[in-house]
């Protein structure tokens, strides 16, 4: 069953952010959006903030999102096109959730998350 949240969660991002979605919009979890998104993702998942929180001291709100969309399965140009930041900015946001975390390599940060998700 969350696999299957996640595959429709993932698929609405999607098209929200498809040039031929008549909802499309580059900057989707900029200000209200994001606040959206945010209930959304944690009705679906009520403990994922507070497990990402615990391995993630001081998480900002943007690293919150960031860990939201790399646990749903959003790639890397996904990502930049939904938050309101560039390829680089994405970039530092990973490393900094990373080295919060103690993963010496930020191809673990996905599995991590799909894990607190799945728990």
């Amino acid at each position: 069953m969350a696999r299957l949240c996640m595959k429709e969660i993932s698929r609405a991002l999607i098209e929200m952010i498809s040039d031929e979605s008549p909802n499309a919009s580059k900057d989707m979890l900029c200000g209200t959006r994001g606040a959206v998104f945010r209930e959304i993702f944690i009705f679906h998942y009520p403990g994922f903030i507070k497990e990402l929180q615990k391995l993630v001291p001081g998480a900002t709100k943007d690293e919150e999102l960031l860990c939201m969309l790399v646990a749903l399965g959003q790639s890397a140009d996904e990502i930049e096109q939904l938050f309101c930041l560039s390829a680089e900015q994405i970039y530092m946001f990973r490393k900094a959730v990373c080295w919060k975390m103690r993963l010496e390599d930020d191809k673990l940060l996905a599995d991590r998350l799909r894990e607190i998700l799945e728990g």
